[in-house]
């Protein structure tokens, strides 16, 4: 039972640029985990378009005891600004600071945002918010001793005149909190720019029905962040969270944004039934790209009857010497197969690739070209290699001093830029792979389609004119 002396929290998605603008879940599970032991408010940065002048305002009005920032990596200049701006108005209140970034990062993290952040918690941080929440949501780290500290999964502070920094916090019960809390983030409130920009039905919902990645791809960090083995939720959880969805707040289509759905086809299986099962008659799709190891016909069929009319795959290449550099265990052939087979039973198939990866020639990117347009794709998305920090090609880049200066975390815009490149040759790749997909007649009907209301069409042009025109 909550009483007066209840701690209040603030969670904050920190403010960036951004083509998806969605219910943020990391958030909405902590929300749910810490509600038995704190009031909380969640507030979407990208959403409402926080500055330091809104978040100076909303901590006068809303007086918070403990303010959580999620911060993502194109994110952290703008969560540095909010961290001092709160610490200028509310010098007692405890700010603790989470999320890709921080947790890839922390003494850097810390170190930038000193002497305004007092905590980080690194990795998925339910267990270690509950910890803080309970026990020392008003105590700032140098008045507590440091074995206390230590208890915090995954915690990164100065105690007093030590620094403690405890290695990523990885779950492995996820069925619990059951699901996120959904009223502190109702999917109605949210503009029709959902991950994957394109949808059938609004409101739409992003869900999670895993964590974790047991792949080792050179451009991607989430085996760092949270885990390299997959946990799963149960089907049936998923199942009942669409359908509170649907019935609580009249969502008309999911997504499912696991880092890869497909990667265990029972558990694809299981939550396919249970859906169909429980009777929620939702659509769905997966835009987050998945595997293809296990997308045979039995998993599409099911898939599809479950309600699932799109699927986007991480096809990153149409060079095998660079895919064999990615380490993504695909073969041209096989992923040719796959997707063919996939649109003949009647799936929306759609492509990520990935153009100015480490090695890459202007012959691999013309490749590139040639593959995305030979398949039955609906759409391809051609994004600029972008070094996320965690992932194993940011390690091997800022080992060299020659190439750690200037790297940026943007995916649209020119992060990393490859030998033989300059940044605006690199950037006319990307539109050159752009232009030449959706230059032919039949992906240009097919993406005009895909647009349902004025308002999707808005942001998409607000994308396009990001990845296509700005630099």
């Amino acid at each position: 039972m909550q009483t007066s002396s209840t701690p209040h929290i603030l969670l904050i998605k920190a403010p960036s640029y951004s083509d998806v603008i969605a219910p943020p879940l990391g958030l909405g599970y902590l929300a749910a985990a810490i509600r038995d032991v704190a009031r909380v408010s969640v507030l979407d940065g990208v959403r409402i378009g926080l500055t330091p002048k809104k978040l100076v305002a909303l901590c006068k009005s809303l007086r918070p005891d403990m303010i959580g920032f999620s911060v993502v990596s194109a994110a952290k200049e703008p969560a540095l600004e909010c961290i001092r701006a709160a610490r200028k108005t509310l010098s007692q209140a405890v700010l603790v600071a989470g999320g890709p970034h921080p947790t890839a990062m922390p003494l850097d993290f810390l170190k930038e945002a000193s002497p305004c952040l007092d905590y980080i918690l690194r990795g998925e941080a339910e267990n270690s918010l509950r910890i803080l929440c309970r026990d020392f949501s008003r105590t700032r780290p140098h008045h507590i001793p440091a074995a206390d500290l230590e208890h915090i999964p995954g915690v990164t502070a100065r105690a007093r005149d030590r620094l403690i920094c405890l290695p990523v916090s990885v779950r492995e019960e996820i069925n619990t909190p059951a699901m996120p809390a959904w009223d502190l983030m109702p999917p109605g409130q949210y503009p029709k720019a959902p991950h994957g920009a394109f949808y059938r039905n609004f409101p739409v919902a992003p869900v999670l029905t895993s964590r974790g990645c047991s792949y080792g791809c050179g451009f991607c960090s989430v085996p760092a962040l949270s885990g390299n083995r997959i946990r799963f939720r149960s089907p049936h959880l998923v199942a009942e969270e669409l359908l509170h969805l649907k019935k609580q707040f009249g969502v008309r289509e999911a997504q499912i944004i696991d880092d890869n759905f497909t990667a265990n086809k029972n558990h694809a299986l299981g939550v396919c039934q249970a859906i169909k099962e429980s009777g929620v008659n939702l659509p769905w799709t997966c835009p987050n790209g998945a595997r293809m190891e296990n997308l045979d016909d039995q998993l599409i069929r099911a898939m599809s009857d479950a309600g699932c009319y799109s699927v986007s795959l991480g096809l990153e290449s149409g060079s095998p010497r660079v895919l064999q550099r990615m380490k993504k265990g695909l073969t041209m052939d096989h992923v040719a197969e796959k997707v063919e087979r996939m649109a003949a039973l009647g799936m929306e198939v759609n492509g990520f690739f990935i153009l100015g990866y480490p090695g890459e020639t202007r012959a691999d990117m013309k490749a590139t070209r040639a593959f995305a347009k030979s398949l039955p794709l609906t759409r391809a998305n051609f994004s600029l290699f972008t070094p996320l920090p965690g992932c194993p090609e940011w390690e091997r880049l800022i080992a060299r001093p020659s190439t750690a200066k200037g790297l940026t975390t943007t995916f649209s815009q020119v992060g990393f830029v490859p030998r033989g490149f300059s940044a605006t040759s690199l950037k006319w790749q990307q539109r050159k792979a752009f232009l030449g997909f959706y230059g032919r007649k039949q992906h240009a009907e097919k993406l005009i389609a895909s647009l349902h209301s004025r308002e999707a069409a808005f942001y998409f042009a607000r994308r396009a004119w990001h990845w296509l025109v700005a630099s």
